[in-house]
Order: structure tokens, then sequence, then C-alpha cells
């Protein structure tokens, strides 16, 4: 179940994808920018944003004021308890990585079509580091 949100990305948001989800398309709140809409689902932890009329990105929140922590399974059977070590035993090395304290940013880490926040500004500290947020994209 968690790699069909894979399949998701590039499809026209449709209210019989989001319910094998347990997602009600009603219950989003939806915000028209410029150049997107977003499907926000607070109460879920999810978060589409819409290019187009296509899924572009699926945002997953663990720690995050707006939204309740994230429940559903995650893409590339990844877990909301993952620390920065396990997210590089389980994905390997990231393809590119910002974020710390220089930059007054959580760290991200970014694989192909995932970057992944942690709840943490610090290198130093960030192999134990939680999950913040996780985003899959074409």
């Amino acid at each position: 179940m968690s790699d069909e949100w894979i399949s998701l990305l590039g499809k026209n948001i449709e209210p019989v994808l989001l319910q094998r989800f347990g997602l009600d398309i009603n219950s989003a709140t939806k915000v028209v920018l410029r150049d997107c809409e977003i499907y926000n689902f607070y109460d879920a932890g999810v978060s589409f944003v819409i290019i187009n009329n296509k899924v572009d990105s699926i945002d997953f929140f663990f720690r995050n004021k707006s939204f309740r922590p994230c429940q559903l399974a995650l893409p590339y059977e990844l877990d909301s308890g993952f620390s920065g070590k396990c997210l590089l035993e389980v994905l390997g090395e990231p393809s590119e990585k910002g974020g710390g304290t220089s930059s007054n940013i959580n760290i991200w880490l970014r694989w192909k079509n995932l970057q992944v926040e942690l709840d943490d500004k610090s290198w130093e500290t960030a192999k134990d580091a939680l999950m913040k947020s996780l985003t899959i994209f074409n």
C-alpha cells in the first residue's frame, strides 16, 4: 500500500484514488496559488501539491504545528520514527543535503524523488534526529 503513493504522482487528483488512503477530498483545505493548488489534509498529516491538474508532490508531516502527525503507511516503507542514521542505512547516501546551523534551517536530505527534513539543525546530532517531514515528487 505504501508504494501506491508514488503511483499518484503525475495523475489527476481524483476522489476515488484518495479514498484508497482513507482521504476524503471534501475534508481537505484547498489553497490556490498562482502556479499551483495545494490540498491540505490537516487531520491526516498529508498535503498534495497540484500543478497543471496533476499531482506534483505529496508531503507527509510528523512534527509540524499545523498538521497532525501522519499515521498512514509511508512510501519506500519508511517509518516516521526513522532517525537520520536509519534513513542512511535504508536509503544509502543522499544525492544532496543541506540546511543546518549555518543556514538556520532544519537539515534536509534528498534522494531521487524523495526529500526528508530532519527535526534538527545540527549536523553533529542529525544522526539521532527524527524525520520532521518527507516529500515525494517526480
